[in-house]
């Protein structure tokens, strides 16, 4: 058996667009067996469970089909039984269909002996998911800022923050679509907002390598997407504004929502959970609030 744990991701970070990701500790964890007889057999458990179909539209079963044919073996020669464990909250900005896609890549690769290098997997992985934000930390660990390179792949470079960084997450009890969350985005930006971010993002690397939590509040500030997608998030202004004021935290959505993301300094969690949830709460939103750390490991990997 092979058991494959990928963490959650948290992408954008703010001023980040479609480049920034963090891979937190909480995870996915696939546990990889194979079977005498051939096909595909899912179960899965945990966070959103319900929400996992057992058949050819599942994430797992998608990213599966797309190794086989890579490796050219087919899919009904060796069957395979997967469970998966989920503690990663589903359709909520944090990553759940990227670790189910690197989770199954990288589980398949070791089943399979295949060999397949980290960029193979994240161009597997990429027409499913669509943007490397999440794969990238889901795979590596760490921040991550992935970019394309000359050749049109996928590239990135990897930051290890600070170990007092702690990461504050606000649940909220309702979904947004990823897919309608960039449909409303505009097409075209203005050169100062433009300017505003590359400003936001370079403070934002800074702050977390260097540990200048002082910084942190106006680091993670945006124009480019929060403030098209906040009239979909009751009470996420008002959260911004009172984390803000602390000076403790930056704040920004985790992807494209709704989770709220709050980086700040060990020793001021309970601080910033409180401002989160009791703010969500005065909105009407009921939320679960997260206390996680970095993941630095990206996905590991046990068994043969």
């Amino acid at each position: 058996m092979i058991k494959v744990r990928v963490p959650a991701t948290s992408a954008n970070l703010g001023p980040g667009f479609d480049c920034l990701g963090l891979a937190l500790k909480l995870y996915l964890n696939l546990e990889i067996e194979e079977t005498a007889g051939g096909g595909l057999e899912i179960k899965c458990e945990g966070e959103g469970a319900e929400q996992f179909p057992a058949d050819e539209s599942n994430l797992i079963w998608r990213s599966i089909n797309l190794v086989w044919q890579k490796a050219k073996k087919v899919g009904s020669q060796r069957g395979l039984k997967i469970r998966a464990l989920n503690e990663i909250p589903v359709t909520r900005g944090l990553g759940s269909s990227a670790a189910a896609l690197i989770g199954s890549l990288v589980g398949i690769n070791k089943a399979y002996h295949l060999d397949l290098t980290e960029a193979e997997i994240i161009d597997l992985a990429l027409p499913l998911e669509g943007h490397t934000d999440n794969l990238v930390p889901a795979l590596v660990g760490g921040l991550t800022i992935s970019y394309k390179n000359e050749k049109g792949g996928v590239s990135w470079s990897k930051i290890k923050p600070a170990k007092d960084l702690r990461v504050v997450v606000a649940v909220p009890d309702f979904t947004l679509s990823t897919e309608k969350m960039r449909k409303i985005l505009p097409s075209q930006v203005s050169r100062s907002d433009a300017i505003f971010n590359l400003s936001r993002v370079s403070l934002l690397v800074k702050a977390l390598q260097d540990s200048d939590w002082g910084i942190l509040a106006a680091a993670m500030e945006d124009k480019l997407h929060q403030p098209f997608r906040a009239p979909f998030i009751p009470g996420m202004e008002a959260v911004f504004s009172k984390v803000k004021k602390t000076g403790l935290a930056g704040i920004a959505l985790s992807g494209s929502g709704p989770s709220v993301i709050s980086l700040t300094k060990k020793g001021s969690e309970e601080i910033i959970s409180k401002i989160m949830k009791d703010t969500f709460r005065e909105a009407g939103v009921n939320c679960r609030i997260l206390v996680l750390e970095v993941d630095g490991e990206g996905t590991k990997i046990e068994g043969r």
